[in-house]
């Protein structure tokens, strides 16, 4: 049996769990919870995430699109699978067969989707999303108001929802943010007058429900709050991290004065130095644009990255970490003695942002459970 490369990714399984808790805590007894495990659970490893996220009974996962629903049934997953974003018609006739929630933002492609399954016997099963002002996905107020008014009056079609995605859940920016909310609670104050219908209304996702501790809707959908971080770099004591990312040094070179580091040479040795080889690279997902920007943690010190940031490697100065040799531990991401560096972390050094370093390490790096 092949040993498993000394690169790899860890996820505690038993955070995952507290942070559902959690979440739950905040979101109150009313809510309903979606885990959001698109993108591979943002790189969690989706199956894994899906059947702790059962098992803790949140009441809907959320992928992306119809290959990740795929995979989650296959691998026999029960609990209800939306797919938040519309697919095209034919994509969407499979996921109707298939059994999950679809996402409509078009009301003529839903026509389309009732002419095509009509006749089939599969009911459809739908969330409509509504564009309150992110100009992304979404059909207009009126297009849902009638879609509601229909509820009930086509057999074998369930409208399930109505949702929209907040462009600004911390409301940083204070006066488009609240526009936005307005927006979706007119519609949804409209619905509700309409009938008692017994629909999900969703606009929180973990930005919203970490600021205001509760549910405006009755659905809320989770990604970042479950993994352990709050978007935008906040600190939390409730939730713990549920990934980090580890290596071991593969080589150590000692440098004099003027010797260079990578490909193009741009870092060169300044003193007497003790450079170390990490046996990871851009293809695993480290960014590219840490060349000579990012640190480790090496031996509970943090270690800077000279030169650039390879394929397959990279290299730190591990000069001021004396007893550093090579098959030491080096800490990626996550916590070493009192040296910690996260993914916002990551994200900032590298002009990026978290979800981008969560959802970018490769399958090359083995998922380690625990």
């Amino acid at each position: 049996m092949i040993n498993s490369r000394p690169s790899f990714v860890e996820i505690d399984l038993g955070a995952l769990k507290s942070n559902i808790a959690v979440v739950k805590s905040w979101a109150g007894e009313g809510a309903r919870i979606m885990a959001v495990v698109k993108a591979d659970a943002y790189g969690h490893g989706a199956v894994k995430v899906s059947q702790t996220a059962q098992s803790e009974g949140v009441d809907f996962l959320g992928v992306a699109f119809l290959e990740e629903a795929c995979e989650l049934q296959n691998a026999g997953i029960r609990t209800p699978i939306v797919i938040l974003y519309p697919e095209d018609d034919e994509r969407s006739f499979e996921a109707v067969r298939r059994g999950f929630y679809i996402t409509i933002s078009d009301q003529i492609q839903l026509e389309r989707i009732r002419r095509g399954e009509s006749e089939k016997g599969h009911p459809i099963k739908f969330f409509v999303k509504v564009e309150s002002g992110m100009n992304r996905y979404g059909m207009q107020a009126d297009e849902v108001i009638a879609a509601v008014e229909e509820k009930g009056a086509r057999p074998g079609e369930d409208l399930v929802g109505v949702t929209t995605n907040l462009a600004d859940p911390l409301m940083r920016s204070a006066r488009l943010a609240a526009r936005q909310v307005d927006n979706f609670m007119q519609v949804m104050e409209t619905i509700k007058q309409l009938s008692q219908n017994g629909l999900y209304y969703s606009m929180d996702s973990s930005g919203s429900i970490w600021k205001n501790r509760h549910a405006d809707g009755t659905l809320v959908r989770v990604g970042h709050l479950l993994y352990g971080l709050v978007p935008g770099g906040v600190d939390s004591r409730e939730l713990k991290p549920v990934m980090s990312v580890r290596s071991r040094i593969a080589e150590i070179h000692d440098l004099r004065p003027g010797d260079g580091v990578g490909y193009g040479f741009s870092y060169v040795a300044s003193r007497q130095s003790r450079v170390a080889t990490i046996p990871m690279g851009y293809a695993d997902g480290y960014p590219w644009s840490l060349s000579n920007k990012g640190f480790v943690i090496v031996r509970g010190h943090r270690a800077p990255v000279v030169g650039r940031v390879c394929m397959d490697a990279f290299m730190v100065d591990v000069t001021d970490i004396p007893a550093s040799q090579t098959g030491d531990e080096v800490v990626i991401m996550g916590r070493d003695s009192q040296e910690r560096i996260d993914a916002h972390q990551l994200g900032r050094w590298a002009g990026s942002f978290s979800y981008e370093i969560l959802s970018g390490w490769s399958k090359r790096l083995p998922r380690i459970y625990k």
